[in-house]
């Protein structure tokens, strides 16, 4: 039985009494197949495939006890090895990230057994062409990897029991899917679900996003100072960082390792490797400040270190700032006279209005100041002068039109400093006037 031109509509989430830990969801919309995991923030990455030369296939299981259809789910051409699975998609991709602009990729599924398929999905709702995952055994994984002219990069999608944070992935159907095996009234997963045995299948389309993106509000170097990038890869996947650094006006910045004077960096970590790299500027040269935005194939501890050394040459004091990992529009956090503030706007196309008021102890306003930063751009500031107050302590508010990063450092008894607890609020936060 053929469906030469019908599309599929399905929608994938993990249910019911096996869904352990997995928390993304696929999904799809009217017109097409489409298997998409939700991720909590931006992709940094998003590439297009090509058709696939596989197939997907969906197998009917019969009706469960409330009549909806349900199926097992293939992704791809399987071949048994070993005692395990390998079910693969391939095909051409493209996108626009540099590095990434064309090549080719294959999505491989791995699962233990040589039988058939173990994921399993139900209709989701009577009628509809849609289904979810009602079941992705915890030894399962989901691995994707792009093959460009420039570099190979290894995506986990689904491992130890749930889909990589960060990750989604889509496929739509194209048409000519068809029928075989039960027969079904009509070839359509519907009707596929709701019939043991019954098998829909035929090549698909889509594309998959991936990468967790992390901040770091600023950065200094020469002028007696020197900062230190860290990674830490705590997973069992390899993880690829690509961080970008920006000046104060939003252009690019050369910053200075050891590997070379950079304005981007691209750091491949093995599983449970680290980075951990100090900039090499002269401390004799006059100070350089931007921020940098790292996104990465996988999760990280991300953070940067700020070291200041005297004249001699000797490190008088350091501190550790944790990345944000994503903007907001309002901070909240202690403040007083030489509390150091930094600030950088992360959207392309908008400029932020931004407002820095400060609070004494009792909760009066002292003063505040409105700055306007254009996109990519970045500033920073001691709040003292900044305010035009000579003492106080209490502490600091900043609110912002579009959603930005920022951090505060404590500089009491400079050059001892530390950071202080992160500010970030949710913006819906109600904050004092």
């Amino acid at each position: 039985m053929t469906a030469a031109n019908r599309t599929w509509n399905i929608v994938l989430s993990l249910i019911g009494s096996r869904q352990k830990a997995i928390s993304q969801i696929a999904f799809c919309v009217l017109g097409g197949l489409l298997l998409t995991s939700f991720r909590a923030q931006a992709a940094s990455v998003t590439v297009s495939f090509g058709q696939t030369a596989q197939n997907l296939t969906l197998t009917g299981r019969g009706p469960n006890a409330s009549g909806i259809g349900q199926y097992f789910v293939t992704m791809g051409a399987c071949s048994p090895s070993g005692g395990n699975t390998t079910c693969t998609f391939s095909g051409t991709f493209t996108s626009t990230t540099v590095g990434l602009t064309s090549g080719t990729f294959s999505m491989v599924t791995v699962y233990v057994g040589t039988g058939s398929t173990p994921l399993e999905g139900v209709q989701k709702a009577a009628g509809s062409d849609q289904f979810v995952f009602s079941s992705i055994p915890s030894t399962t994984t989901i691995t994707l990897t792009l093959v460009s002219a420039s570099q190979t990069l290894v995506v986990p999608l689904f491992a130890g029991g749930q889909f990589v944070p960060g990750t989604a992935f889509n496929f739509a159907s194209v048409p000519g899917a068809t029928c075989s095996g039960t027969a079904v009234p009509s070839c359509s997963p519907s009707q596929v679900g709701l019939v043991a045995g019954a098998i829909i299948s035929g090549p698909v389309t889509g594309g998959a996003s991936f990468g967790n993106d992390y901040y770091f509000s600023h950065l200094a170097f020469a002028g007696g100072w020197q900062s230190t990038l860290t990674f830490v890869n705590y997973s069992p996947q390899q993880v690829t960082c690509t961080t970008n650094f920006y000046s104060d006006s939003g252009s690019l910045l050369s910053v200075p390792f050891g590997q070379g004077t950079i304005s981007t960096r691209t750091d491949i970590i093995p599983p449970g490797g680290s980075v951990h790299d100090q900039t090499t500027a002269s401390l004799a040269v006059s100070l350089a400040q931007g921020w940098a935005q790292a996104s990465c194939t996988g999760p990280v501890q991300a953070s940067l270190l700020f070291r200041f050394y005297n004249g001699s040459g000797v490190a008088t004091g350091e501190g550790g700032v944790n990345a944000e990992t994503a903007p907001t529009t309002k901070f909240a956090t202690f403040a007083q006279t030489n509390t150091g503030v930094a600030y950088a706007n992360p959207s392309t196309t908008q400029s932020a209005s931004i407002t820095i008021a400060v609070y004494s102890s009792t909760g009066a306003q002292l003063g505040s100041k409105v700055i306007t930063l254009g996109p990519l751009a970045h500033g920073a500031a001691n709040l003292g002068p900044l305010l035009a107050l000579s003492n106080f302590t209490g502490f600091v508010k900043i609110t912002s039109t579009i959603p930005i990063i920022s951090l505060s450092i404590n500089g009491e008894v400079f050059p001892v400093f530390s950071a202080l607890p992160p500010g970030d609020l949710p913006s819906s936060t109600v904050l004092v006037p």
